[in-house]
């Protein structure tokens, strides 16, 4: 996190299993490509990318205040419960229908279902 090269932060950042380190890279790294790599590394993670436990990313993502962290999730993650929890963060109509219309799982397509016409309300006041 410190060394003065970009580069070596951003090799890093790619070795990371981390998510609270690196969510603190990609807030405040002064590199916008450190930065980036730092994103996708944890959209990766936090999806299921690898094997971290799913109470870490669960508690990672309800931590995350990043819309577009948050929609990769809903679209993404490995697993269903996930990608449940995800949906009852987004506001987008349009992404919640994509979600509703193409998700493999049953109940995820039903929350993003519920979860739209909460928001289509919302829209209409």
């Amino acid at each position: 996190m410190n060394d003065p090269d970009h580069g070596v932060r951003q090799a890093a950042v790619g070795r990371l299993h981390d998510l609270v380190i690196l969510r603190s890279v990609l807030e405040r790294d002064r590199d916008a490509s450190v930065r980036e790599a730092a994103r996708a590394r944890y959209r990766q993670l936090l999806a299921g990318g690898d094997m971290l436990d799913i109470g870490y990313r669960r508690a990672a993502l309800q931590a995350c205040s990043d819309h577009q962290i948050i929609a990769h999730v809903a679209r993404s993650a490995r697993e269903p419960c996930l990608r449940h929890l995800a949906i009852g963060r987004i506001r987008e109509p349009r992404l919640l229908d994509e979600i509703r219309q193409h998700d493999i799982d049953a109940t995820v397509r039903a929350a993003a279902d519920e979860r739209l016409a909460v928001e289509t309300q919302r829209l209409e006041r």
